[in-house]
């Protein structure tokens, strides 16, 4: 347990015989000096729960809590607290054993504490630690307004939610407003009629704040529309797991009240057990109910030992709660939330937040009142990422498992739709040498799908929650206690769960891995995607490893994510990069170059006077300047520029060759060329076996760059014979913009080809094949960037289409009578996935 410099952490309870504790504990939770003592009588528990508690009752709860031992520890952190922090007082409720009233029901936010702001040698704090609360001359302030101390009370859950939620996987705020329902409700205690607008701030006066104050911020506002809310609107709000549930409305026996149906004024009781169970399920790591009463225990004998809505969110496991306790009264709800999220968007704690917020009800009755159920941890709500920056590490490449593998983008996936749109079980292998937070990034698109899924009405089952496995050097006898324990506290039993086995890429070969993949999901039952991620390492160390467990388990293909090359100008010290670059390739490769050259130019122009160094090389120059550029990016891209402007015809082959399959690299060699006035036309190359692949890719960088109506293009084109699909896309290049039609997604490999040639700038391909009746598109949802409007593109499929395509848990029928629903069936599976072209094996350098 990590208590941070500025916590003071007291541990209520109450005894064997009534008496109610209090103890200072350490960080390691150990109890520090004597415990308070309160036995209070029915007359003191009386004054302690009336909103109007008297000085005395107050006084002996003061001391109690704040014993000896808490008020000197407070008293020292506070002449030692940095200005601009805040004290943190961390309340411990134990349930158990169980006393005359919940420990929760008692007025701690009523405590009194010096108003002084520092504590100095001989001032009112020393006095205070030395006497109490009887000091003389020492003016007091509650706890809740005090503006350098905020209170915060713990509980234990019945099962505590995964720090990932709660540290940031999520940004959005769902606002949901019913204060202006009225009428009869029956609730769990019989009838109640609700008046309606009244004491709170009606219109939508907290909602408009809240969207006002989030807007342009790192969290995102999103009211539960029609208002006032109803029951299915809350819960289609919270599909997704946003980051935080905003109620305003009224609060009553146990429950919040809604409208009976969208839009409508009559009342309707939703119970907080189901609200509980709402926020567990979508992971909702902060509620705040602006209700009255939320944080209050129920008057009367029984109401005693009854947790408050608020407490029994937080003991089912939601980790910030914030409710009232009290009434609420107008105009305090939207000052309040206008404080609070303020607070939130600056970064600031949520204790800290609520402090912030409690400026509301300042002079009233009502107070602001925060449980956690993350005992112990920081109260930070999390910093989510910019929307943006989860999209840009899901690029990845697929490549065969029986070859040296070469990136070619004819093979690019999107690694969100390809681990996150299948809804049966998988087996997926990926190379990462940068092991990126892919558990963060599918999580987020679980996350949006589940959203896009209650938007279209469409949700079933429940919402596929990723975790981590870091896979041990030697894969153990694996057992369910020691996967669960792994996983936990994530791993839900039954729930849709997908596995990311972390692997790094030095740790040993050969193991049994399809033992170990299906002993996975015998033991975790609901276990659908299984992604090995081998990470660290150079790249052609994790993609080795990554090919050989992708062939012990029995895989045809791997993925191999996308490589951020800089677009920096070349290293420092170019000479010594370069040479050792070559020496990792091999002592030949460095053998063959003079010692000295400055730059890449001076390696150019020895290699034009003394012809090609690397010619008895296997691959010949073209390989050497393909290893390179894999060994250090940076250098490798420095070589191919000044090859691109420099190196004499035909040998200028070898750089525009090493780019093959590679569009990105393919377009920067052009633009280079063009620059030194030496776009290369094919008969610069005769003599020089120009491979399909190349030709394509050259081909489709022209389009790219807007060269499709120069000379150089024509060559091309006309000369070297492209694909049909490259040769497609001319045709729709020479359209004009925004020309591509319906009828070009005809065959995935017209669609890539239009990909590749950037023209997809126009009209999505949802918009252009709304039935999803083109091959084409199929290929281009696995490839393009999984959005929203995409989701919901193949969402609006009939799961028979989803399971025919391959995505749906369906199977395909056994027996089908309609030689031609087979033929569309295969043609459909084939354009999600096209079939991978494995060259010869000296072709791959």
């Amino acid at each position: 347990m990590a208590v941070a410099p500025q916590d003071v952490l007291v541990e209520l309870s109450w005894g064997s015989c009534g008496q109610l504790c209090a103890a200072l504990l350490s960080s390691e939770g150990e109890r520090i000096g004597e415990p308070g003592l309160f036995h209070p009588d029915d007359e003191d528990l009386e004054a302690l729960l009336s909103p109007e508690s008297d000085d005395f009752a107050l006084t002996d709860l003061s001391d109690t809590v704040l014993s000896a031992s808490v008020r000197r520890h407070i008293t020292d952190r506070m002449a030692r607290l940095p200005e601009g922090l805040r004290l943190r007082l961390r309340v411990r409720l134990c349930t158990e054993p169980r006393g005359p009233v919940r420990l929760a029901a008692l007025p701690l936010e009523r405590i009194r504490v010096p108003e002084a702001h520092r504590a100095d040698a001989n001032g009112p704090w020393q006095d205070w630690a030395e006497h109490g609360c009887l000091t003389q001359g020492v003016p007091k302030t509650p706890l809740c307004e005090h503006p350098r101390i905020s209170l915060v009370r713990e509980v234990v859950p019945q099962a505590a939610m995964p720090s990932a939620v709660v540290d940031g996987l999520g940004d959005v705020v769902v606002v949901a407003d019913a204060a202006a329902v009225r009428g009869d409700i029956t609730t769990r205690d019989g009838t109640r009629h609700v008046t309606g607008p009244g004491l709170l701030a009606y219109g939508s006066g907290d909602r408009d704040r809240i969207v006002e104050v989030l807007a342009g911020s790192r969290f995102r506002a999103r009211p539960v529309e029609p208002a006032p809310a109803d029951a299915d609107a809350v819960r289609h709000g919270l599909a997704g797991g946003p980051l935080a549930f905003y109620f305003g409305g009224h609060h009553v026996d146990g429950g919040l009240v809604v409208a009976r149906a969208p839009g409508s004024t009559k009342a309707h009781w939703l119970d907080g057990d189901t609200l509980a169970r709402w926020l567990v399920h979508e992971r909702v790591p902060l509620a705040v109910l602006m209700a009255c009463d939320s944080a209050s225990s129920a008057s009367g004998d029984e109401g005693r030992h009854e947790a408050a809505l608020a407490e029994r969110l937080a003991l089912a496991g939601v980790p910030y709660v914030v409710a009232v306790d009290g009434r609420v009264r107008d105009g305090q709800a939207a000052e309040f939330s206008d404080r609070f999220f303020r607070a939130l968007v600056k970064g600031h704690d949520v204790d800290v937040a609520v402090l912030e917020g409690a400026r509301a009800f300042a002079g009233g009755d009502a107070r602001p009142v925060l449980f956690t159920s993350r005992a112990g941890a920081p109260l930070r709500l999390g910093t989510p990422a910019p929307r943006e920056t989860s999209s840009l590490p899901s690029v990845a490449h697929r490549v065969p498992a029986t070859a040296v593998d070469r990136l070619d983008e004819r093979f690019r996936v999107c690694l969100k739709a390809e681990f996150c749109l299948r809804e049966g079980p998988f087996l997926a292998v990926l190379a990462d040498p940068s092991g990126g937070d892919l558990v963060d990034l599918l999580n987020r698109t679980e996350q949006d799908l589940w959203r896009t899924r209650a938007d279209q009405e469409t949700l079933d089952g429940e919402r596929v929650l990723w975790c981590a496995y870091d896979s041990p050097r030697n894969l153990p006898d694996l057992t369910a206690e020691s996967l669960r324990m792994k996983l936990s506290p994530v791993y839900e039993p039954g729930r849709p769960l997908g596995l990311v086995v972390r692997r790094p890429s030095s740790f040993p070969g050969r193991l049994d891995w399809v033992h170990d993949i299906r002993e996975m999901r015998r033991l975790l039952p609901g276990l659908r995607g299984v992604v090995v991620q081998v990470h660290g390492g150079s790249p052609a160390a994790t993609r080795h490893r990554a090919r050989d467990i992708a062939g012990e388990l029995g895989a045809d293909e791997y993925l191999v994510r996308a490589p951020e090359h800089p677009d920096s100008a070349g290293p420092e010290q170019f000479g010594p990069a370069l040479r050792d670059a070559l020496e990792s390739c091999g002592p030949r490769h460095a053998a063959a170059l003079p010692a000295g050259l400055p730059d890449a130019s001076a390696v150019v122009a020895h290699l034009n006077e003394a012809g090609s160094a690397w010619d008895d090389l296997p691959g010949g120059e073209a390989a050497v300047l393909r290893a390179v550029r894999a060994v250090r990016p940076d250098v490798g891209d420095e070589l191919l520029r000044a090859h691109a402007a420099e190196r004499t015809d035909p040998a200028r082959w070898a750089s525009l060759s090493a780019t093959e399959g590679d569009d990105t690299a393919t377009r920067r060699w052009l633009h280079d060329a063009r620059r030194a006035g030496r776009l290369p036309f094919p008969e610069a190359f005769r003599g020089v076996v120009l491979t399909p692949t190349m030709v394509d890719t050259v081909v489709l960088a022209l389009l790219h760059t807007g060269l499709h109506t120069e000379d150089v293009f024509r060559a091309w084109l006309e000369e070297q014979q492209p694909s049909d699909a490259v040769v497609a896309a001319a045709k729709v290049a020479a359209r004009g913009e925004h020309a591509v039609r319906a009828a070009d997604l005809a065959s995935p490999e017209h669609a890539v080809a239009l990909d590749r040639a950037g023209l997809l700038s126009g009209p999505d391909f949802t918009e252009l094949d709304p039935r999803g009746q083109r091959l084409g598109s199929w290929t281009l949802l696995t490839r393009l960037p999984l959005t929203t409007s995409r989701m919901a593109w193949v969402l609006a499929r009939s799961p028979a289409r989803r399971a025919l395509v391959g995505l749906g848990t369906g199977a395909a029928p056994s027996a089908v009578a309609d030689y031609e629903l087979l033929d569309e069936l295969h043609e459909f599976r084939r354009a999600l996935r096209p079939s991978l072209h494995t060259p010869p094996e000296a072709a791959w350098g």
